[in-house]
């Protein structure tokens, strides 16, 4: 299929979607897509400097510690 094609495809798709909730999610997907990509990429970069300085000051868990939480989610 060519482009075109699958544009039409997907508003055709849309168009019967009666579901509130996908609605929303679909518009949230397409303003992240169409967002700022410059302000996305300075918030990329951020997020990696503040890792960055967490590791330093040595907020972050071990492979065992991180192992070991992830075992207990979902659990309740």
């Amino acid at each position: 299929m060519d482009i075109q094609a699958e544009i039409n495809w997907i508003h055709q798709e849309i168009d019967k979607v009666k579901d509130p909730s996908f609605i929303e999610k679909m518009k949230h997907l397409l303003q992240s897509i169409n967002s700022n990509r410059e302000e996305t990429n300075i918030d990329y970069n951020n997020d990696i400097d503040n890792a960055l300085e967490n590791i330093k000051n040595g907020n972050f868990y071990t492979d065992e510690e991180a192992i070991s939480i992830s075992k207990t989610w979902g659990r309740k």
